[in-house]
C-alpha cells in the first residue's frame, strides 16, 4: 500500500511540476474572447463597436492594457477574468488606468477591489425586464442570458433585478470613476447577442466611450512582479520533488517484487453518487439546515441532468432546465421552479421537492435512454 501511495505522490509532483513549467503560456482559449467568433466569442459585438466608431483593442496582460488606456479619459476598461488569475492587490490596480469599468462575471477577489460592497449572490439570469435608470438597460427594455446575480450596497445603482431580488448589473461610484459590474456574461456571446434587447445592452454599456479596452488576462498575469507562477516557486522546489521522485522509485524497488499483482475484488455493495448526496442533504435537514440542504440537492440534480442530456460542464442553469422541459415535455416554468423557484419551509415540504428532482431526473434519463 505504501509503495502505491509513494507513486502516487510522484505523480502528481511530477503533474504540478509541469504545469507550473509551463504556466507562463496560454494554455486555452479565453471565453468572450472578441478575437473569437465561434458561438462562445464575442467577435460579433467588437466588430459592431467598431463600425460604430469605437476603438476596440483587445489587451492580455496588464501591460498591454495600460498601455491601450494611455492617460484613461474618454476610455472604457473591460475586465473579463474568466479564468480568475488576477489577485485582489492586481485587481486595485486597475481603478487607476481608467474612469470607466466594466467587470464582467468578476472574481471575489475583483469585487472586493474595484466594487466594495457589491457581493456574489449565486446563478441568475434568465428573461429579465429594465427596472433602472441606466440608458443601456432602459434602451434594451428586456435582456436574456445566464450568468451571476449580486447583492448590492445602499447607493448603488441595481438593474435587472430578479425575483430573489438580487441584480445581474449593479453600477457604483468610486469617487470620480465609474464601476459596473455584469452578471450576465451570456449576453455579450455571438450565440447569445441578438436575442431580447442584449445588443442594446451591450452597446450601451460598452460604447459609452470613444475607446475600450478589453482585458482578459492570460496566466502571466497571476504575479504582476514575478512574470508568472514559475517564478514564484520557493528555491528548494525543484529539489525536492527530485528526492521525493528518488524515495518513490526506491520504494517501488525495495517492496514492488513483495506486494504481487494487484487483486480486483468484488464489493458487495455499489453507493452511487445520488445516494452520496441525498445522505449529505439527510445530514443538513436533520441540523434544521433544510435551504443549505435543498441548495446541495439541486447543484447535483442540475450537474447531473447536464452530463445525462449531454450539455456538458459549461452548461448555465438556464440551458439545464430549458433542455429538461424540451426533453419531458414538461412546462419550462415547472421545471425552473422545482430547480430554483420553490422553497421549503417545513420537512414534508422539503421531501416532496426532494422526491421532486428525483423524478425530473428519472424523466430525463428515460426521455434520452429510453428502455
Amino acid at each position: 500500500m505504501l509503495v502505491w501511495v509513494a507513486v502516487a505522490v510522484v505523480v502528481l509532483l511530477g503533474v504540478l511540476t509541469v504545469w507550473v513549467a509551463g504556466a507562463g503560456s496560454d494554455v486555452g482559449e479565453h471565453r468572450r474572447s472578441p478575437i473569437d467568433a465561434g458561438p462562445r466569442g464575442t467577435m460579433a459585438l467588437a466588430e459592431v463597436l467598431r463600425a460604430q466608431g469605437v476603438d476596440v483593442t483587445v489587451a492580455h496582460s496588464f501591460g498591454e492594457a495600460a498601455s491601450a488606456l494611455g492617460d484613461g479619459r474618454d476610455a472604457t476598461l473591460v475586465l473579463d477574468d474568466d479564468w480568475w488569475v488576477l489577485t485582489e492587490e492586481t485587481n486595485e490596480q486597475l481603478l487607476a488606468l481608467s474612469q470607466h469599468l466594466v467587470l464582467v462575471q468578476p472574481s471575489d477577489e475583483a469585487l472586493a477591489a474595484l466594487a466594495p460592497g457589491v457581493g456574489y449572490a449565486g446563478f441568475g439570469g434568465g428573461l429579465l425586464t429594465a427596472d433602472c435608470e441606466l440608458a443601456a438597460v432602459q434602451r434594451a427594455e428586456s435582456v436574456s442570458g445566464g450568468g451571476d446575480a449580486y447583492t448590492a450596497p445602499s447607493g448603488a445603482q441595481r438593474c435587472l433585478v430578479d425575483a430573489a431580488g438580487n441584480a445581474s448589473l449593479v453600477r457604483i461610484e468610486r469617487g470620480v470613476r465609474e464601476v459596473t459590474v455584469l452578471g450576465l456574461g451570456d449576453v455579450l456571446s455571438n450565440q447569445s447577442i441578438t436575442e431580447a434587447g442584449n445588443a442594446a445592452l451591450a452597446l450601451g454599456l460598452l460604447g459609452e466611450q470613444p475607446r475600450l479596452v478589453w482585458y482578459q488576462p492570460d496566466v502571466d498575469d497571476y504575479a504582476l512582479e514575478g512574470g508568472g507562477l514559475a517564478a514564484r516557486q520557493a528555491d528548494w522546489y525543484v529539489p525536492l520533488v527530485v528526492l521525493l521522485l528518488l524515495v518513490g522509485v526506491a520504494a517501488a524497488l525495495w517492496r514492488g517484487r513483495r506486494m504481487g499483482p494487484v487483486v480486483v475484488e468484488d464489493l458487495p455493495v455499489e453507493v452511487r453518487s445520488s445516494e452520496t448526496m441525498e445522505g449529505r442533504a439527510r445530514l443538513y435537514e436533520r441540523g434544521g439546515a433544510r435551504d443549505h440542504a435543498l441548495t446541495t440537492l439541486r447543484t447535483a440534480t442540475l450537474a447531473r441532468l447536464a452530463r445525462t442530456l449531454g450539455l456538458g460542464g459549461r452548461a448555465t442553469p438556464d440551458e439545464i432546465i430549458a433542455a429538461s422541459a424540451a426533453t419531458t415535455g414538461r412546462d419550462p416554468a415547472t421545471v425552473e421552479f422545482l430547480l430554483r423557484g420553490a422553497t421549503a419551509p417545513n420537512d414534508s415540504a422539503f421531501v416532496g421537492l426532494s422526491d421532486g428532482l428525483l423524478r425530473l431526473e428519472d424523466e430525463v434519463a428515460r426521455a434520452v435512454r429510453p428502455r
